[in-house]
This record gives structure tokens, C-alpha cells and sequence, in this order.
């Protein structure tokens, strides 16, 4: 069994460099572009289903893929990206700042500190974690549309990594990553954060109200 799994495409907010968090912030026309670029790099792939984190930027990228496979998409709030609390919006440069200056006072990780009231990575670490179950038990090939921390946080739980393994992964607007399933339950990363497909220049367009042009 395999997985693909993407980050959603570019929006506004990723071009200034702010936190997004649970903010609804949907694809930009580059974004869209992008989600268009990756549906048709994926095209024909024999996906049983495609699933997504709910908010906009994810879900227009995965409806995006579910029409180009020919399979459904369905979401899920586990797969969102982090919360931020009352600090979405910011530069991602202050809220880094921000997190290990709370750290240092609670002297504990970064990645245990909740900012602006939101979520800590290991927050986002168990809240994954019930979901992810039904994508390892899955018997068929799947596609998962989420967000850059969040599949740091999918591909370190799936490598059977610690929680400070999330720290290793980058995930590109778009990006591909591939992983494999073998019949002992372990799993192979046979394609980290491609976006090769980016380049292409053939890539149909997307319509907000009718997903992929071709």
C-alpha cells in the first residue's frame, strides 16, 4: 500500500510568511495553479479515496486530486495544521521567536509550548495520531492533503520517529511525498517533498466552482 502525501498549494498568507493555523485562509491564483499542477502530475494513479485536513487550502487541493484519480475526498480536523490561538497572522520569524522565549521560561521544548493559546506540537502529535490509524490499516493506495507541520508530523509518526523527529521534515506548497507500506506494518519513504511537477508546464487550470479545466 502506498501513500501520497501533499501539502496544499500556495495562499496569500504563505507568501507573507504568517501563521496560518486553523485560519480558513484559502489558495491563492498561485496556489491554484499549484493544486492544478500536482492533480494532473497524479493523474491515473489507482487512489482508493483522497483524504484532506477541512480547511479551504487543503480541501481545494484535494478536491483537485480526487477528480483527476476519479476517487472521493474525504476531510477530517485531524489532519489540520496547528492553532496558533490569538497569534495566527503573524510573521512565522515572531512566533518562533516567541515559542522559544515561552519555552525558556516554562524550561521545557518548544515543541510542548502552546502559543497565543492554540496548540504545541505534541498537541497536534495526538490529535494526528487518531486518525492516522485508519491510513496505516488502509488495504489500498490513498492520497492525505494536509499542512506542513502536520505531515512532519504524519511522516515521523509513520517512520516510527519521536516527537523530535518532526523537527527533520520540510514540506513545499504542493509538494509530493511518497511512502510505502510493507506486509510487516513498516513503512518506506520512497519520495520526500517533490515539486518537480511544479516546472510543468501543461498543468490544466482550476475553476473554484468546477474543480479541474482540463
Amino acid at each position: 500500500m502506498r501513500l501520497y502525501l501533499v501539502r496544499h498549494g500556495q495562499t496569500a498568507w504563505n507568501l507573507e510568511g504568517r501563521a496560518q493555523g486553523h485560519t480558513d485562509i484559502p489558495l491563492d491564483a498561485t496556489g491554484l495553479a499549484q493544486a492544478a499542477a500536482v492533480a494532473h502530475a497524479m493523474r491515473g494513479l489507482a487512489l482508493d479515496k483522497v483524504w484532506s485536513s477541512d480547511l479551504a487550502r487543503a480541501s481545494q487541493t484535494g478536491s483537485a486530486i480526487a477528480e483527476a484519480c476519479g476517487c472521493p475526498l474525504l476531510t477530517a480536523k485531524e489532519f489540520r495544521e496547528r492553532s496558533f490561538g490569538s497569534m495566527e497572522g503573524t510573521p512565522y520569524l515572531d512566533l518562533r521567536r516567541a515559542a522559544e522565549e515561552e519555552a525558556e521560561v516554562q524550561e521545557t521544548s518548544s515543541l510542548q509550548v502552546r502559543i497565543g493559546g492554540g496548540e504545541s506540537v505534541e498537541d497536534v502529535w495526538d490529535r494526528v495520531a487518531e486518525r492516522l490509524w485508519e491510513i496505516e490499516s488502509a488495504h489500498h493506495d490513498l492520497c492525505l492533503v494536509s499542512h506542513g507541520g502536520t505531515c512532519a508530523v504524519v511522516v515521523a509518526q509513520l517512520l516510527r520517529g519521536s516527537l523530535e523527529t518532526v523537527r527533520a521534515f520540510k514540506f513545499g506548497n504542493a509538494s509530493l511525498t511518497e511512502l510505502q507500506r510493507h506486509p510487516d506494518g513498516h513503512w518506506t519513504l520512497l519520495r520526500y517533498n517533490d515539486t518537480s511537477h511544479l516546472a510543468a508546464p501543461s498543468a490544466p487550470m482550476i475553476d473554484l466552482n468546477h474543480g479541474v479545466k482540463s
